[in-house]
């Protein structure tokens, strides 16, 4: 049997979004999420290692940077809004790594 609460709260629709970010911007972008208040139902992964377009963020001696990541669900409306912050972050911070990854959720 589902469990309706996320839906009971959020509508029909239910969207997962993955952000993944250099630890270096993620103040800015909580501090934006929260203030779009899209950030009530979220999990942080504090360390995320990896590489996409920019630098490998790795933590060790060669590549000491690391990712943070957020899983967010969230209405249609509001994964517009997180969408733009990350938009507007990657405009701010061109040589900083930012994406945001969207699909539609289940809960269960």
């Amino acid at each position: 049997m589902s469990d309706t609460r996320i839906e009971e709260t959020m509508g029909d629709c239910v969207v997962r979004l993955e952000i993944t970010m250099s630890q270096a911007i993620e103040e800015d972008f909580v501090t934006k999420f929260m203030a779009k208040d899209t950030g009530k139902k979220f999990t942080k992964l504090p360390v995320v290692m990896g590489q996409g377009n920019t630098e490998p963020k790795m933590g060790d001696a060669v590549w000491p940077q690391v990712n943070c990541m957020y899983i967010v669900f969230c209405t249609e409306d509001q994964s517009q809004h997180v969408v733009d912050i990350v938009l507007e972050l990657r405009s701010v911070y061109p040589n900083e790594g930012i994406a945001c990854f969207k699909s539609s959720a289940e809960s269960y």
